[in-house]
C-alpha cells in the first residue's frame, strides 16, 4: 500500500502547483472523477450507518479524500479522513497511515505545518519499525517538504540526503525499483539548497549552489533516461535558475530555452510561465499566466515589465501595469485570508467534534455514578451529618481561595493590560511616524522601524500565548499529544521566532543543537522554549551572547551571561505556586511573572524536569530534561 504523496519544497514560482503535481503522478492515486464522485457519494451514505469491515473499503474512503482534496474542498477531506480513522481499527497501523498521508497533504496546503509534521512523523515512525524502505523514503521526502516550506532547510537537507541514500540502496537490492523516485528526491534536495542559499554572502553560496547544480544534473539525466519528457523540461528550468544565481547567463539561456521548448511540446504550462519569466519575456508570461490562473507569477511579470516600460519611458502603460499588479496582489491577499479563515474553521470543527466526544464520555461516566451512588445511598444517609460539616468547611474554604483567586486575577490582568499597553503604544507612534513623514524614510530607517513594529508585535503574541496557556492549564483543558519530537528542529524554529528581538539588543544567539529524539508534545515544549529564551535576551546586556543547545540523552538548556540571580530568587522560582514578582530586564522591560509557572506547568505535563544554576552578574543556564525517544 504505497499510497504516500510527495510533499516537495515550493519551487520557485510554483507554490500552489508542486505538491498537486507530485500527487497526480503518483501512480494508483486517482481513477476518473466519476468513480471518486460515486465512492464518496456511496461512503457518505452508509457512514451513519454501518462501519467498513474490509481493507478495500477502508482505502476507496481514503481515495474519497483525496478527490476533495484535490478538488480544493480540504474540509470535507479532514472530516473523511477523521470518520476514516474512527473506522479503522486499532491494530492496522498501516491503514491508519494511509489516512494520516491524506491530512498531512490537506494540512500542507492549508499552512498548518504543525499539524502537517506530526501526521507526517506518525508515518515516519510505522516505517522505520516496518522495514517498508521505499515507504520510508516517501515519509522522509513528505517531512523534508514540510520543514522546507516552514524555512528549516537545514532538517529538509538531512531527510533528503537520508531518502537519497534509501533509493540508492533500492536500486541496488530491488531489480523492479526504478530511479524515479531517486530524481524527484535530488531535484527537491537542489531546490532546498537554492532556497537556504538565498540570503548568504557569495562566498557561502557558491558551493551550495554547485552542491544543488550537480543534484539537479543528476536529476535530468535520470528523467531523460526514464522519458520523462515533462520532467525533463522542468528540471531544464531549475537548472537555468541556478546557473543565473551562478551568474553563468549564457548556460542559464540555453537551459531555458530548451525547457521552454520542451514545455510546450508536453503542454506543461506552469514550467512554461516560470521559463517566460527566466527568460525575461514578460509579455508571454503575463498572458500566459492570467490564462492559466497563476497569479503570483502574473504578478512578477507584471511588475518586471512595469520597470522596462518606465526605463524606456512609457510612463503611461507603466502605471497600467503597476495598476494591474496592485490588483493582483490585493487578489492574492484575498486568497490568502481565506485560506487562513478555512484553517481557523477547520480547527474550530476538530475542537468542536473533540467536545462532543468528550461530553458523550462524560455521559456514560455520568450514568455509572449514578449507579454506584444507588447502591451506596444506605452508606451515604448514615454520613450524612460528618458530610453537612465536612462540606461546610469546604465551602468556607472554597471561598477562602475564590478571594484569593481574584485577588490573583486583578493583580494579573492589571499587569497584563499595563504589558500588552506598552507594546501596542510604541507600535502605535511607529506606525504614526511612518505615515506622517513616509515619502523622507531612507530603507534603513525604514528596515529600523519594521523591526521595532516586529519587535512590539512579537512581545504582544508572546503575552497572549502565555494567557491562553494559562488559561487552558487552569480549566484543566491542556490536552497533550505526545509524538516522536527531534529538539535541534524545535530549537532551530525557537531560536528563529525570537531573533527580531535579539538584533534589538545587539544580542548573538549560538546554537549547539545535534539530533536529539524525545517523546513529548511539540506545542508545549515550542512554548517553554520560546518562554526561556525571551527571558534569557530581556536579562542580557546589550552585545551578549545566548547559547542553547541539547543535552544528552534527551534534553536542552539555554545559557546567558546576564544579571542572574541570588539563591533566594531561584528557589522562588523553582517552588512558587502564584505569580512571582516580575524583575525588570537590562533595557527596563517588564513582565507579568507567570512565564516561569506556565514552563514548569508545561514540562510537568511532558513528565520532565527543569533545573537553574545561576550566580548574580553571572548569568544563568536553565536546563529541562525530558523523556528519552526509544
Amino acid at each position: 500500500m504505497t499510497r504516500r504523496p510527495l510533499c516537495a519544497p515550493p519551487q520557485r514560482g510554483e507554490t500552489s502547483l508542486t505538491v498537486d503535481r507530485d500527487l497526480r503522478q503518483h501512480p494508483g492515486r486517482l481513477t476518473t472523477k466519476a468513480l471518486h464522485a460515486a465512492l464518496f457519494v456511496a461512503l457518505s451514505l452508509c457512514l451513519s450507518t454501518a462501519k467498513a469491515q474490509t481493507n478495500d473499503e477502508l482505502l476507496q474512503l481514503v481515495d474519497s479524500a483525496y478527490a476533495e482534496a484535490m478538488a480544493g474542498r480540504l474540509p470535507e477531506a479532514i472530516r473523511i479522513n477523521e470518520e476514516g480513522l474512527t473506522l479503522t481499527p486499532p491494530d492496522s497501523m498501516g491503514l491508519q497511515c494511509e489516512f494520516y498521508s491524506c491530512l498531512l497533504f490537506c494540512y500542507h496546503r492549508l499552512g498548518d505545518y504543525e499539524r502537517a509534521l506530526h501526521y507526517g512523523e506518525l508515518c515516519l515512525t510505522y516505517d522505520e519499525a516496518h522495514s517498508n524502505k521505499s515507504d520510508l523514503s516517501a515519509s522522509l521526502g513528505n517531512l523534508a517538504g514540510i520543514y522546507s516550506s516552514a524555512g528549516k532547510h537545514d532538517v529538509a537537507i538531512d531527510y533528503l540526503n537520508r531518502a537519497i541514500r534509501i533509493e540508492e540502496e533500492l536500486l541496488e537490492t530491488d531489480p523492479e525499483h526504478t530511479a524515479k523516485s531517486l530524481a524527484i528526491r535530488k531535484a527537491m534536495l537542489g531546490e532546498v539548497l537554492v532556497a537556504k542559499s538565498l540570503g548568504l554572502s557569495e562566498e557561502e553560496r557558491k558551493p551550495l549552489l554547485a552542491q544543488a547544480l550537480q543534484l539537479t544534473k543528476d536529476a535530468f539525466r535520470i528523467d531523460t533516461e526514464l522519458g520523462r519528457q515533462p520532467q525533463v523540461g522542468m528540471r531544464l528550468s531549475q537548472l537555468g535558475n541556478i546557473y543565473v544565481q551562478l551568474g553563468d547567463t549564457a548556460e542559464a539561456r540555453n537551459c531555458n530555452e530548451k525547457a521552454l521548448q520542451i514545455a510546450r511540446e508536453t503542454g506543461n504550462r506552469a514550467t512554461e510561465v516560470i521559463t517566460l519569466l527566466q527568460l525575461g519575456h514578460y509579455h508571454e508570461a503575463v498572458d500566459l499566466a492570467q490564462a492559466i490562473g497563476l497569479k503570483k507569477q502574473e504578478l512578477e511579470a507584471c511588475q518586471k515589465l512595469a520597470a522596462e516600460e518606465k526605463q524606456a519611458g512609457h510612463f503611461a502603460e507603466a502605471v497600467q501595469l503597476l495598476e494591474r499588479a496592485a490588483a493582483l496582489h490585493e487578489a492574492i491577499e484575498t486568497e490568502e485570508a481565506d485560506r487562513q479563515l478555512t484553517l481557523w474553521q477547520v480547527r474550530y470543527d476538530t475542537q468542536q467534534k473533540e467536545q462532543q466526544l468528550q461530553l458523550q464520555a462524560q455521559t456514560i461516566r455520568t450514568q455509572k455514578l449514578r449507579n454506584r451512588w444507588l447502591v451506596a445511598l444506605t452508606a451515604l444517609a448514615l454520613a450524612a451529618l460528618v458530610f453537612v460539616g465536612l462540606y461546610a468547611r469546604l465551602q468556607l474554604r472554597r471561598k477562602r481561595e475564590t478571594e484569593q483567586a481574584a485577588q490573583e486575577k486583578a493583580r494579573f490582568y492589571s499587569i497584563l493590560s499595563h504589558d500588552l499597553r506598552s507594546p501596542m503604544m510604541a507600535e502605535q507612534q511607529v506606525l504614526r511616524m511612518l505615515y506622517n513623514d513616509f515619502g523622507n524614510q531612507d530603507p534603513d530607517a525604514l528596515r529600523s522601524n519594521m523591526a521595532k513594529m516586529l519587535v512590539c508585535n512579537d512581545i504582544q503574541l508572546e503575552l497572549l500565548t502565555n494567557l491562553q496557556e494559562a488559561t487552558l492549564i487552569d480549566n484543566g483543558k491542556r490536552k497533550l499529544q505526545p509524538t516522536r519530537l527531534d529538539l535541534s528542529g524545535i530549537i532551530a524554529d525557537a531560536v528563529n521566532s525570537i531573533r527580531y528581538i535579539a538584533e534589538l539588543k545587539h544580542i548573538t544567539i549560538e546554537t549547539k543543537a545535534k539530533r536529539t529524539l524525545v517523546e513529548a508534545d511539540r506545542e508545549t515544549i515550542r512554548t517553554v522554549m520560546r518562554n526561556l529564551l525571551s527571558n534569557a535576551v530581556k536579562f542580557s546586556r546589550e552585545g551578549a551572547t545566548i547559547e542553547v543547545g541539547t543535552v544528552e540523552p534527551s534534553g536542552f538548556y539555554i545559557r546567558d551571561f546576564g544579571i542572574g540571580m541570588n539563591e533566594a530568587r531561584r528557589q522562588e522560582l523553582l517552588t512558587a505556586t502564584s505569580l512571582v514578582a516580575s524583575t525588570p530586564g537590562t533595557s527596563g522591560e517588564g513582565g507579568t511573572g507567570m512565564g516561569i509557572l506556565i514552563c514548569r506547568e508545561l514540562i510537568r505535563l511532558n513528565n520532565g524536569t527543569l533545573t537553574i544554576e545561576s550566580q548574580p552578574n553571572e548569568g544563568s543556564t536553565f536546563t529541562v530534561t525530558l523523556r528519552a525517544d526509544t
